[in-house]
């Protein structure tokens, strides 16, 4: 099981991109920087050396703090999954940009697609524990039920650089509240 000093990296690593995180919500207005949580059904894949295919599903969970201006919408996340034979968590930054269909942000949706990047941590039965840095896209439609709440609905791929790590997977559903 993963240990609470594994967090650190992750902890240390939201506290520098939240500095950017910072300043662009310094540019938006009050009511839209928001945070929330989500879940998601991951799919982690290791390339462990005795069994180059190894993969596991489970529900993966976590938080995250952003700012939206309508055009562009960056989030920092903290993510985890834990299935029993499979532990994943990340620390990661988030940057959408909301592709403009004049009709559909009339009716609250609003379409995106965007890159993250970020750290984690990945342990496997058989003794696999390794830390590293992670990079993908992703695409997803956000949903605005009022002023102070929207849904956020998501497919996530991200790739591993540690050597047993290969990529994860993730389709999920969020909840923002804009403060």
């Amino acid at each position: 099981m993963m240990r609470q000093k594994r967090w650190l990296p992750l902890m240390v690593m939201g506290l520098m991109m939240s500095a950017h995180a910072g300043d662009y919500a310094e540019e938006a207005n009050p009511s839209n920087v928001f945070m929330g949580v989500h879940v998601s059904e991951a799919f982690v894949q290791g390339s462990h050396q005795t069994d180059l295919n190894y993969a596991a599903r489970g529900i993966g969970y976590g938080v995250f703090v952003g700012a939206d201006n309508g055009q562009w919408r960056t989030s920092l996340a903290a993510n985890k999954m834990n299935n029993g034979e499979v532990s994943y968590e990340q620390g990661e930054l988030l940057v959408n940009y909301m592709i403009l269909m004049p009709a559909m942000q009339e009716a609250g949706l609003r379409p995106y697609i965007g890159l993250n990047g970020g750290y984690a941590n990945y342990e496997a039965k058989g003794g696999y524990n390794e830390n590293g840095f992670t990079y993908g896209g992703q695409t997803g439609l956000v949903y605005d039920l009022s002023d102070n709440i929207d849904i956020d609905l998501n497919y996530k791929y991200s790739i591993g650089a540690a050597a047993s790590f290969d990529h994860v997977g993730n389709v999920g559903i969020g909840i923002s509240y804009k403060y």
